[in-house]
């Protein structure tokens, strides 16, 4: 993807695992266990605030700086993107559920 470091440490490669191990699940937790939208959707508004900033943050600076803030907002989107994940796992499993309750027993 991109081939971008943060000293010792691969700055891409850290946003695919913090997603996968930290993000992911916790928007599945949120959607499986709290019954407010409004808390449910906490990570997703918190990511896409920060991808707007510094989207905006990319088109008011010019050179080398606003191109690190392109990439942030890159990675940003794409932790949005896993959240957006999470909620399609939700909603699979919840039309599952309701064919299922709606489904006659067979005898």
């Amino acid at each position: 993807m991109f081939d971008i470091w943060l000293g010792d440490i691969e700055l891409t490669r850290l946003v695919l695992i913090f997603s996968f191990v930290f993000l992911l699940p916790l928007q599945l937790f949120l959607c499986f266990k709290v019954k407010s939208k409004r808390i449910r959707l906490v990570p997703a508004a918190v990511l896409l605030l920060l991808t707007m900033v510094l989207m905006m943050l990319f088109a008011s600076v010019g050179g080398w700086a606003g191109l690190i803030y392109l990439f942030l907002a890159i990675f940003g989107g794409f932790m949005l993107l896993i959240c957006g994940a999470g909620w399609g796992i939700w909603a699979v499993f919840r039309l599952i559920q309701k064919k299922k309750a709606g489904e006659k027993p067979t005898a």
